[in-house]
């Protein structure tokens, strides 16, 4: 009898655990915690500060690409970007995982979305194709 509850109880335990991990990794959408454009005439530069809300990321790359998605499509939950007056030439973002890694500085990755020339005259809603994603560690 008391070998039935014992195991009963890990049961329990690990199905706990393994709902909580579950929902840390898989059951909050990432977010801009902080954002910063520079404009200069025709040139404009922004630079985000993304909580993905997640507990690791395995391909950093797919992750880069999904967040300059949700800027191209502007459909981040607590972030509205104001596309009529400026669409942005460059995109510097840093990625951290929860929140509290964000108001520690303990950066998860960056990247930049850089356009392939230097002129500045491509945004990165209009003209995806003629920007590189770069990542740094």
């Amino acid at each position: 009898m008391k070998r039935r509850w014992f195991i009963y109880l890990i049961i329990g335990i690990i199905m706990i655990t393994g709902g909580c991990l579950g929902y840390l990794q898989f059951g909050r959408d990432m977010d801009v915690y902080g954002s910063y454009a520079m404009t200069a005439d025709n040139y404009h530069e922004e630079r985000l500060i993304v909580v993905l809300n997640k507990l690791y990321v395995a391909d950093q790359k797919a992750c880069a690409e999904k967040i300059v998605k949700c800027c191209r499509e502007n459909s981040f939950k607590s972030v509205r970007f104001s596309y009529d007056q400026s669409i942005p030439n460059v995109l510097y973002v840093t990625v951290y995982a929860p929140k509290w890694q964000a108001e520690k500085g303990k950066q998860m990755f960056a990247f930049s979305y850089l356009p392939e020339d230097s002129d500045g005259t491509y945004s990165t809603i209009d003209n995806p194709e003629e920007f590189i994603l770069e990542i740094e560690e």
